[in-house]
């Protein structure tokens, strides 16, 4: 039987809708996926919610704002020293200046 290695995924604005979605479905896949938000407690709240459906040993939460660059710099350490690689990257977000 042949071993399959395990796949990293990161999908960006994914406490809630279709980025939420694509998690759960990565996840289902047997994917370890970083759920990130900008809202703490609402990343933690859908990080809750897929738990109930059983995914909690393909689910992290890591708080970012893709908007802030050491945000984003801490995220990329993160990822690197806790998987050593990516394999899928889904950026589902918008922001707006002023």
């Amino acid at each position: 039987m042949e071993e399959r290695t395990q796949r990293y995924a990161v999908v960006t604005g994914a406490n809630k809708g279709i980025g939420f979605e694509i998690v759960r479905q990565l996840a289902s896949a047997g994917i370890k996926v970083v759920l990130t938000a900008r809202d703490e407690k609402r990343g933690l709240q859908a990080l809750e919610t897929l738990k109930a459906y059983g995914l909690s040993d393909f689910v992290v939460f890591h708080q970012l704002d893709v908007a802030d660059a050491s945000s984003v710099a801490t995220l990329a350490h993160f990822v690197k020293f806790q998987f050593g690689k990516l394999d899928i990257l889904v950026t589902f977000n918008f922001f707006y200046r002023e």
